[in-house]
């Protein structure tokens, strides 16, 4: 998608080449007033221009509205429209465009978390390593304040290895009510269900062919791929998981989330453990 920064400056590169200016905005579909526009206070601009940009090349995958939630936690007083304005006229709001798979709000999702560690949820992502062996990463998140648990990266999973992953996070986070995941072989383990058995948690199934019911886990997992793996060729397992780790950090202590007013999942966190 080419926004109208990218279309003016295509008219005035041809134009220097000796096409006509009048002929070029028709070609580009742009006014010439556009071309001859004049912005009244790009200095003004300057220090949030720099900003956005700043971010927007740290986090290339980032939108305008995260960008200002990320200022705003940074103590930035520019206002939205500000943000989002210059944000457009910097030529960013064209580098990417977010396609999700919505939650279906209109339909219950069982159970709901209201507090921490009621509900997780689990999920797989698929990678390869710059070697073209199989990369996989198990991903588990809190429900109710979108924190990211963990982020485990191996070459493949059994049943065993999903246990010792979830003993882990018991034993870090104390223990959930409930973990919703989809019905993939190392989720409907025999030696998970023991485990959640013993451990006398509710292991919450989605139903086959829905995986909209795991919404919150297909978000994050769909966050994880555009911002890492899309973004990153990994040479080996260790280098996944130590660039996963610092990624994890910053999703839970920096990144805005839309679901608690562009604050960040460490936000929600805490307020609930307060």
């Amino acid at each position: 998608m080419v926004g109208v920064p990218q279309k003016l400056q295509a008219v005035e590169y041809v134009s220097r080449r000796g096409l006509d200016q009048r002929r070029a905005c028709v070609l580009m579909g742009v006014s010439r007033s556009m071309v001859t526009y004049k912005p009244r206070q790009p200095a003004k601009d300057a220090p949030v221009q720099k900003i956005i940009n700043d971010v927007v090349a740290k986090h290339p995958a980032w939108g305008k509205r995260l960008v200002f939630g990320w200022m705003r936690e940074q103590g930035h007083d520019y206002s939205e429209c500000t943000v989002h304005r210059v944000y457009r006229q910097s030529g960013h709001a064209a580098q990417w465009r977010k396609r999700s798979r919505k939650i279906r709000r209109s339909v219950r999702i069982n159970p709901t978390a209201i507090q921490p560690h009621e509900v997780w949820c689990m999920d797989f992502a698929e990678d390869r390593l710059m070697t073209g062996r199989k990369m996989m990463a198990l991903l588990i998140k809190d429900e109710a304040t979108s924190y990211g648990l963990s982020i485990t990266v191996r070459r493949s999973f059994k049943g065993a290895d999903v246990e010792a992953v979830l003993d882990e996070q018991v034993a870090r986070y104390g223990m959930p009510k409930y973990i919703r995941s989809d019905n993939g072989g190392q989720f409907i383990a025999y030696v998970v269900q023991q485990w959640a058995q013993r451990r006398k948690v509710t292991l919450a199934y989605i139903q086959p062919g829905k995986p909209w019911q795991n919404g919150f886990a297909e978000s994050f997992v769909g966050t994880y791929r555009r911002e890492v793996l899309n973004a990153e060729i990994f040479m080996s397992l260790a280098e996944g998981q130590t660039i996963s780790n610092m990624w994890l950090h910053m999703y839970n202590n920096e990144r805005p989330h839309s679901r608690h007013n562009y604050r960040p999942p460490i936000t929600a966190f805490n307020n609930h453990a307060a």
